[in-house]
């Protein structure tokens, strides 16, 4: 990815909080680079002073069909003493993810065999509306799960229901899903001829692993 660089503030109202709040890089050439750079903008829609989350769904044309930040329901005013007080907020707030899906539904776009670019790792409710809604695929950057996730304290749960459900995961930062880092074994030189050396647990030409 290209080295990113700070947004400059729209006005100069903007305060230190809000300069900086994302980074877009320059120029990107791969579409997941794209579309998650675009679910960090939907964020900046988010009320939510803790944690501001943006949601992008799209097609496997690499089309969008729906966006969406987390916030209170559609008509129900954004009480400041709300998004303060962490317990309440959790009971009323609409997840980004949830509200890209609704979206969606709320103008008749089917969302079976897309792809969602979210800038957190779903909950377990999210996950269920991922798999309900035919999303086959979660692309993020995030490295790790949701703490104060009510269903799912120990994260199994998510894990388990993504799986069973065939959702592929493209989270390259997060430890429970980035690539394994490939072992590769040098050849040694032995006067006359070259060897090559197995790695551990790797089997030999001709061996059956029984």
């Amino acid at each position: 990815m290209s080295i990113a660089k700070s947004v400059p503030p729209v006005s100069e109202a903007s305060t230190p909080e809000t300069q900086g709040r994302i980074t877009i890089p320059d120029h990107v050439d791969r579409w997941d680079e794209y579309f998650l750079n675009m679910a960090k903008v939907v964020s900046i829609k988010s009320k939510d002073p803790k944690c501001p989350v943006g949601a992008v769904i799209v097609s496997d044309d690499n089309i969008v069909l729906s966006t969406g930040f987390n916030g209170l329901a559609r008509g129900v005013h954004d009480d400041e003493e709300i998004l303060l007080n962490a317990d309440e907020k959790l009971k009323v707030i609409c997840h980004a993810e949830h509200n890209a899906i609704m979206n969606a539904s709320r103008i008749g776009i089917a969302l079976q065999g897309a792809a969602i670019f979210v800038t957190k790792f779903p909950c377990l409710a999210c996950c269920n509306s991922i798999i309900q809604a035919g999303i086959t695929q979660i692309y993020t950057h995030d490295n790790e799960f949701w703490n104060d996730d009510p269903f799912d304290k120990d994260h199994s749960r998510k894990k388990r229901v993504l799986h069973e459900a065939h959702v592929k995961v493209d989270a390259p930062y997060h430890p429970e899903f980035k690539p394994t880092e490939q072992i590769v074994v040098r050849k040694k030189r032995v006067p006359g001829r070259e060897t090559n050396v197995p790695a551990r647990g790797a089997k030999l030409e001709g061996d059956s692993g029984a």
